[in-house]
């Protein structure tokens, strides 16, 4: 839309005519045009003008052009003061016709992405997610840790020494010779829950209801396994992926993983979704695989699956949304698989000593604000 701002005289530079005219601006350019403003004299790019104050009153508006004679004598101060400000304000702006190219592509290419993304991602998150960078991967499962723990406990982690100790030399001996695309992070949180969940990047929380269910540190480790499956095929970001595509995928364009409005969608899509059948199967097989090549008995998870069920009618809704009892197939169904997986001959021996054992279930002992 064009905008008015007032009289002047041009001269054309190629003949002695003076012209009274009108000086429109239509976006990023001044034009001239007679004063009934049928005809149109000249249309100059804002960015080319020069501005000269011949006098206090008298303004002259010429392109910075050396091959140009053109110019526009403007003697209202008032007028010339609204010219020079529009002048300066849209100087730095690229031409129209590059603008309308620019934004209208920027548009195309959205459109063309969030089609792609909207139809083919669900189906292609396995392999889309291996394009994900994992340093990204990281920095996002952190932020997301920091705003979905407060949603589930009364913000505090537990951080006593020893505990965490025994935690990490589980995981450790869990970890050895499998080869995972994270290094596991752990936290244990207060929470009346039992339960534990892996978010993207290898970070895995264990709400603390979890060591008061679970019968034996060698129960937990097959917990523990179960998430580090999930680290170990990306599951995490995948469900991210596909519940939260677009915005994943735009935001790792743009380089923004820790603002509030795609950590904030990313929290929520841990607690609406669950994961796919096929990803909780292969988290199993992967658990059993690990607790058995550590040396640790594989039937935990089974069991600790069974004792869950069980509270599934009095558990908070969060206990249903998370983890495991969110799960496809149904929790029988995967017991009798994790039991037939199991191999009950496999050589044994308690993944931590009594001592580590009880300083892991007193963890929450010394506690920490999350900000801590």
């Amino acid at each position: 839309m064009k905008l008015l701002l007032g009289n002047a005289e041009f001269f054309d530079g190629t003949s002695a005519a003076v012209r009274n005219c009108q000086i429109w601006f239509d976006y990023d350019e001044m034009v001239l045009t007679d004063l009934a403003g049928d005809q149109e004299y000249a249309r100059w790019f804002a960015a080319k003008l020069l501005c000269d104050w011949t006098s206090q009153t008298v303004m002259v508006v010429e392109l910075n052009k050396p091959t140009s004679t053109a110019y526009v004598k403007i003697t209202n101060t008032e007028t010339a003061q609204s010219v020079e400000r529009k002048i300066r304000l849209v100087a730095g702006l690229p031409k129209r016709e590059n603008t309308k190219k620019i934004v209208f592509g920027s548009l195309a290419s959205i459109a063309l992405i969030a089609v792609a993304l909207i139809f083919f991602l669900p189906v292609f998150s396995k392999y889309a997610v291996h394009n994900v960078p994992k340093s990204w991967e990281a920095e996002l499962g952190k932020s997301v840790e920091e705003t979905l723990i407060p949603a589930l406990s009364e913000e505090k982690i537990c951080k006593a020494s020893t505990g965490q100790a025994a935690l990490e030399q589980m995981a450790k001996r869990l970890t050895k010779g499998m080869d995972l695309p994270f290094d596991p992070v752990m936290t244990v949180v207060e929470s009346k829950i039992p339960n534990a969940f892996a978010l993207p990047g290898g970070r895995i929380t264990i709400l603390s209801k979890t060591l008061e269910v679970v019968d034996s540190p060698d129960e937990l480790a097959a917990v523990l396994a179960h998430e580090l499956g999930h680290v170990k095929h990306r599951h995490s970001m995948q469900q991210l992926i596909n519940v939260a595509g677009t915005g994943i995928v735009f935001s790792m364009f743009i380089g923004d993983f820790t603002g509030g409005s795609i950590v904030a969608s990313v929290g929520e899509s841990m607690l609406d979704s669950s994961y796919s059948r096929d990803m909780e199967r292969e988290a199993d097989l992967f658990a059993v695989q690990m607790l058995e090549n550590a040396g640790v008995d594989s039937t935990g998870l089974a069991s600790f699956l069974e004792k869950i069920a069980a509270e599934h009618s009095e558990a908070n809704a969060l206990t249903q949304a998370l983890g495991f009892l969110s799960s496809h197939p149904p929790t029988q169904e995967r017991v009798d698989t994790l039991n037939e997986l199991a191999d009950p001959e496999a050589k044994k021996t308690p993944v931590l000593s009594e001592w580590q054992w009880e300083s892991l279930k007193n963890i929450c002992s010394e506690t920490a604000e999350l900000s801590a």
